[in-house]
C-alpha cells in the first residue's frame, strides 16, 4: 500500500515538474490561427505547456505591463518597437494587406469600392490594428479614402472583420492574409492590396526586458527558428 502511494505521489510530482516551466505569449488577434498551431506543436515536441492571450496592439501592450509572466509578444514590429519592452526582436515574416467581398461579390481592384454595391466596408482599428492602419493608409494613398467617407465600419480587430464578412454583415472587409485563407468558402471574391499603399509589415517576436531567463521562452524562440515552424506560418500566408 505505502509503495504505491509513494508511486502515485512520484507520478503527480513528475507531471508538475513537467508542466511548471509554463510559456506565456501575447499576440494580435489578427494572428490567433497561426499562433495557437504555433504553440500546440512547440508543446507537442517540448512537452512544455505554452499559452497565449490575443487582442488588438494596445490591448496586447496593456497585457505585458501589466503581466510580468508574458514573456514574448508576437505582432507587427512597427506596432512593438515603440512600446519600449522588447530588448530584442526575432523576424517571423511578412504580412499582407487582403481586401475580402461577402459571398457573392465579385472584385478586381480596390477602385471597386467606389461603386454603390460597396455600402459598407469594415477594417480594424487604424490606431489600434496593425491591419487597420495599413488599409487606411492605403486607401488614403490611392485616394479612396474620402470617397467612402461614412461607408467604412471601424471594428477592433481583424477576426472581427472576418465575422462581419462571414455573416453578410459589410460587403467588404480588409483582412491579413491568414484571415483570408480562412474565409474561403465562406466570402466572396479578395484581392491583394498593393504593397506600396501601406508600410511593410514584418510580423516579429519581441523578447521582453529581463522575462527570457526561463528554458521555455529561450526554447519556443529556438523552436520560431525551426523549419517546422516556418512551415506551419507558411501555410497561414506568411
Amino acid at each position: 500500500m505505502l509503495q504505491r502511494c509513494l508511486l502515485a505521489c512520484m507520478a503527480f510530482l513528475l507531471a508538475a515538474n513537467a508542466w511548471a516551466d509554463t510559456l506565456l505569449v501575447a499576440a494580435g488577434a489578427g494572428y490567433r490561427r497561426p499562433v495557437m498551431q504555433l504553440l500546440e506543436d512547440f508543446t507537442q515536441s517540448s512537452g512544455i505547456r505554452a499559452e497565449a492571450s490575443f487582442g488588438n496592439m494596445k490591448q496586447v501592450e496593456t497585457r505585458a505591463r501589466q503581466n510580468p509572466d508574458i514573456a514574448l509578444l508576437i505582432g507587427d514590429r512597427a506596432f512593438l518597437e515603440p512600446m519600449g519592452l522588447a530588448e530584442r526582436f526575432q523576424h517571423l515574416g511578412k504580412g499582407q494587406l487582403v481586401l475580402v467581398a461577402a459571398r457573392g461579390q465579385a472584385i478586381a481592384s480596390l477602385d471597386e469600392l467606389r461603386e454603390p454595391r460597396f455600402k459598407r466596408i469594415a477594417l480594424p482599428d487604424r490606431t489600434k490594428a496593425v491591419y487597420g492602419n495599413a488599409a487606411a493608409t492605403c486607401l488614403e494613398r490611392l485616394g479612396l479614402a474620402q470617397p467612402l467617407q461614412g461607408r467604412l465600419l471601424e471594428v477592433a480587430t481583424v477576426p472581427q472583420v472576418g465575422a462581419y464578412v462571414a455573416k453578410g454583415e459589410v460587403d467588404a472587409g480588409f483582412v491579413n492574409r491568414t484571415e483570408a485563407l480562412a474565409l474561403q468558402g465562406r466570402a466572396g471574391a479578395s484581392i491583394d492590396a498593393p504593397q506600396d499603399c501601406y508600410a511593410p509589415i514584418e510580423l516579429s517576436v519581441g523578447v521582453l526586458q529581463g522575462r527570457t531567463d526561463g528554458a521555455a521562452a529561450r526554447a519556443f524562440l529556438d523552436y520560431l527558428a525551426s523549419p517546422a515552424a516556418r512551415r506551419v506560418l507558411e501555410r497561414h500566408g506568411m
